[in-house]
This record gives C-alpha cells, structure tokens and sequence, in this order.
C-alpha cells in the first residue's frame, strides 16, 4: 500500500515447516550385532510462522529510512517429547528503526535503533557437590524455559563525501551501542550454580574510517 509516492507500507505472513532435523534420541538401535545407544537421529520436526511489517520512507527531501517489525514464532518438536518447544534461537518480536538524512556540503547522518527479545535459555537451579571432583555439578531446569533480556542497540553514523572527476572520497565515524547498553549474551553462573549475572555483549564502539570508490 502507497499511501504517498514516497511511501511504502508491506506485510506479508509466513509459515514454513521442517522435516528430517537432527534430534537427541535415547532409543537403542542394534548396530554390528550389538545394542547401543542411538544418541541422535533424524526425526525432528519445526515450523516458523508470523508476520512482517515495513513501513518505507524511499530517499525524497533528502531523508531514507524504514520502520521493519517481525512477529515469529520457531519451535521444534524431538521425538518421544508430546508437543513442541520453543527454537533455541527463537526471537519472537524484532523491530528495527532506521534512518538516514543528506546534509548540505555532502555530509549525511544516520541512526539505526533495534529491540529484539532474548533467545531462549536453560536455567540452572542449582547445583549438587560432587565431593570425588571436588566441584559442584549443575541441575538443569526444563529446557527453554527462561529468556535473556531483550537485546536493544542504538547505532549512529556520520559521512563526508568529496566528488573529484574520476572517484569518490568518504570519510565516515560509526558509533555502535551509543548508549553503552549491556546486552545479555549468556548467564555467567557462581561455582555451586545458585547465582548468574548476565555476560554483556559488545559496548559503545567507534569505528573511523575513509573508503575511496572509482
């Protein structure tokens, strides 16, 4: 839908099945004459489905840029379990806000803002001494049953472009996680697992550059 020449807004829903995925098994299976664990096999199953939304801004009074929204869903089904469960890389809500303005003098200033949930994860509750190692062992919680917080970035850039006859020259500063936001990549446990705190991803990160084009 258009509702202006420069403006475009999309959706499109989608679902997508899966078949033959490597799965974890505890059946036995007879191999060379003898019984042994099958370990892994190939009868798991998935789908993905959700919609997504963008809204477009094509390059008009000198301003380009996007607002993308994805609601998904991804699960797994592994063989003997009833049900299915979450994708360990499930990310159920996505928004992604961009947007880039041209300056007077060839200079341009942009802006990326993304929200994605946490990916699924294991919990560990706790934790059981194992005196023989002399360390403690982990006790896991149901499988996906917790998140990481959502991840959020906030990136800027700045350009200066210089047009000579036979190339262009930019010179360009990329601020990445303006707001230095410590985003969770995984749980760091204490040693007998009845404690986490969140392992923190990349921090604020300024690139500086120059990119000649002929």
């Amino acid at each position: 839908y258009k509702p202006l020449p420069q403006l475009t807004v999309d959706a499109t829903a989608f679902y997508k099945t899966m078949s033959h995925l490597v799965a974890k098994s505890d059946a036995l299976i007879e191999r060379d004459g003898r019984w042994v664990p099958e370990v892994y096999n190939s009868h798991g199953k998935g789908r993905v489905y959700g919609i997504d939304l963008l809204v477009r801004h094509d390059f008009a009074h000198n301003f380009f840029g996007w607002i993308a929204y994805t609601l998904s869903r991804a699960e797994r089904h592994d063989p003997g379990i009833k049900g299915y469960r979450q994708f360990d890389y499930d990310q159920t809500h996505i928004l992604t806000v961009l947007g880039n303005y041209r300056l007077p003098h060839n200079w341009e200033v942009g802006m990326r803002w993304r929200l994605v949930s946490g990916n699924p994860d294991t919990p560990f509750t706790g934790g059981v001494y194992d005196a023989d190692a002399d360390a403690y062992l982990p006790v896991s919680g149901r499988y996906n049953s917790d998140r990481l917080p959502n991840f959020q970035q906030l990136d800027l850039r700045v350009d200066k472009h210089w047009v000579f006859d036979s190339y262009l020259l930019t010179a360009y500063m990329d601020i990445q996680n303006v707001t230095n936001r410590k985003n969770a990549e995984a749980y760091a446990y204490s040693a007998d697992y009845r404690d986490r705190q969140p392992a923190s991803g990349v921090p604020l990160m300024s690139i500086i550059g120059i990119r000649a084009e002929f």
